[in-house]
């Protein structure tokens, strides 16, 4: 069998292949033999009509189809351990015509897994941010917890202010408006931003009783409310009755500094996901790495499968989704397709990482991986095992765990921690 190859960007190659006359026979005898026991040739038991009238009976073209699938698959993957090429995805085969006793030519375009060329990644150097609480936060944190306790107090002597709560009842509405549906209540919190400004700046100096017509954008969009209740907020006292009744806190200076606490855990893991951040950014900076389209298309299909999950779950489909945004799916996947190309540069990318530096999850890091996976679906470890032994699950599970472990030695390299 004779191959050569063709590379070309982006990470495909080219195969040509030429079986030689013998090997066709060998195929076209096997096609004999294939297609004698699958027809029917009046006179004869299936699999014993001579060779000769099966041909007439079937064709020539039938027999040769019949050859070129069996010829074409074993040879294509004897070219590919011959050339030591990795395919990414099914190879696409062009058969060129043939006759019996000449070679059997075809060529076979496929998309390979892509080399990744790191460049000097052990030499990078980033400091790591220390992580601090500013000293405002913590009141924020109170305030927050104060809003979220207050209570609402009807208003009779004042018009609606910002920051007021005006509960209106619409009555006819104009146009497409998401929020909004005729005969219907709601509670604006003026100057929130939740509904259409607009609406929220016409309720300003209102009374209850008040009914209006306001006009939004798109032109033709309006829709007309009556004012049902005005209300303010009253944010509860800041003494130590409070701190017991939201944290159970002994006093509010305890509440305090277990707020402290918290805001620095959470600033300690926001640093550590920023830092993370900053050690793929500069890997990806060095690396070269030509992505195949199908591997892009497999990785954008997965985003966009995700994206309707998501909406599903949310009470949304993917449809009304792209109706609201005005958007067809075809500008969704070009918008997400950056996304999907950065995705699989970093997961490439941080795999070449772990290849070199022989990493990889103990048996024992595995076990406990597939132990959270059995807690978080409630089920069983055996049942668990056989979920992941199906379509690929466990060797994802792995090499999740091999790339948070190969950047886990990047974090620690880059920080200037390992020599």
């Amino acid at each position: 069998m004779k191959v050569e190859i063709r590379k070309a960007p982006p990470s495909r190659a080219t195969l040509e292949v030429e079986l030689p006359p013998e090997d066709v026979g060998r195929g076209l005898d096997r096609a004999r033999v294939r297609l004698n026991q699958r027809v029917n040739v009046p006179g004869f038991r299936r699999g014993k009509a001579p060779h000769a009238l099966l041909e007439r009976v079937v064709g020539k073209d039938a027999l040769y189809d019949e050859a070129i699938n069996l010829l074409v698959p074993d040879a294509y993957a004897q070219a590919v351990e011959e050339t030591g090429l990795k395919p990414y995805a099914r190879p696409h085969i062009d058969v060129k015509p043939f006759e019996e006793g000449k070679p059997l030519q075809f060529t076979a375009t496929v998309d390979l897994i892509p080399e990744v060329q790191l460049g000097d990644y052990r030499d990078i150097r980033i400091a790591a941010p220390e992580p601090k609480v500013e000293p405002g936060e913590v009141d924020a944190a109170i305030g927050d917890l104060r809003v979220r306790r207050a209570r609402l107090i009807p208003i009779t002597d004042r018009p609606a202010e910002t920051g007021d709560f005006v509960l209106i009842k619409t009555s006819d509405v104009q146009g497409s408006l998401e929020r909004l549906v005729a005969g219907k209540e709601y509670l604006v919190e003026l100057g929130s931003g939740i509904f259409p400004s607009e609406l929220e700046q016409a309720l300003i100096g209102t009374g209850v009783g008040t009914t209006k017509t306001v006009s939004m954008e798109p032109a033709g969009t309006s829709v007309t409310v009556e004012v049902v209740d005005i209300k303010r907020r009253e944010l509860p006292p800041l003494d130590d009755d409070f701190a017991k009744q939201v944290a159970g806190a002994a006093s509010l200076e305890a509440l305090q500094e277990t707020l402290r606490t918290k805001l620095e855990g959470e600033a300690t893991a926001r640093a550590q996901r920023d830092y993370q951040q900053q050690v793929i950014d500069a890997i990806l900076e060095k690396a070269t790495i030509e992505l195949p389209t199908s591997m892009v298309e497999h990785e954008l299909n997965h985003l966009l499968s995700d994206l309707a999950e998501s909406l599903e779950r949310r009470g949304m489909t993917l449809t009304r989704y792209l109706d609201a945004a005005q958007k067809t799916q075809a500008q969704l996947a070009d918008e997400f397709r950056p996304t999907a190309e950065r995705r699989l540069r970093t997961q490439l990318s941080i795999e070449e990482v772990a290849r070199r530096e022989g990493l990889a999850p103990s048996q024992e890091e595995i076990d406990r991986e597939v132990e959270k996976v059995g807690q978080g679906l409630q089920q069983d470890l055996p049942r668990v095992r056989e979920w992941l032994a199906q379509e690929g699950r466990y060797e994802a599970l792995v090499g999740t765990l091999r790339r948070q472990k190969a950047l886990a030695y990047l974090v620690t390299k880059i920080r200037g921690e390992l020599q």
